[in-house]
């Protein structure tokens, strides 16, 4: 059997990200495919640890809007069933609900026992930072993204459900088994 599974973007689906790859995998002829397509990574936190680490505080835009964060650990076994099971097609793969920055260094915080302070960046101040490490068009999408999601963006997919039977890791989960990044 052959069989391609590609792990994409939600932002493919939503126009923000292109979608040459996702083309290619379906224009290819290959008869068994999938595509998945998680939004923003619940381990995208991780990016926080050495502040954390270091003084209990986070700085973040956009403290207040929330996205449907999804655990990598929900994606790797939906992968699985994709690559070894009779999975096909477009699938989003999302956490359970919507969960703000501010919520999630809630979550480390309280895996943690401990306060952790969360510190509001301006667009200005995240962009600049990002810009250390990403591409400007890349830093102009994510902080759209962040900021000004739609309503898209916000869903929440009943994809990992679907797969799995049952329902998708909380981010509170996820910073519960990654806690250990945070001491």
């Amino acid at each position: 059997m052959r069989k391609v599974v590609l792990l994409s973007s939600q932002g493919v689906g939503t126009g923000r990200h292109p979608g040459d790859l996702e083309d290619a995998v379906t224009g290819s002829g290959i008869a068994e495919w999938a595509v998945l397509r998680p939004s923003n990574f619940d381990s995208n936190a991780l990016q926080w640890a050495p502040s954390i680490n270091g003084q209990r505080v986070v700085a973040a835009p956009f403290g207040d809007v929330g996205l449907p964060a999804v655990d990598p650990a929900d994606i790797a076994e939906v992968a699985k069933v994709a690559l070894v099971g009779d999975l096909n097609g477009v699938v989003t793969l999302t956490g359970p609900e919507l969960v703000t920055p501010r919520q999630q260094v809630a979550a480390i915080a309280d895996a943690l026992g401990e306060p952790v302070r969360f510190a509001e960046q301006s667009r200005a101040e995240a962009r600049d930072q990002m810009l250390r490490f990403m591409p400007e068009p890349f830093v102009e999408t994510t902080l759209e993204l962040l900021g000004r999601p739609t309503a898209d963006e916000q869903r929440v997919s009943p994809d990992v459900e679907r797969v799995l039977g049952r329902a998708p890791r909380t981010f509170g989960e996820w910073a519960e088994r990654s806690v250990g990044a945070f001491r």
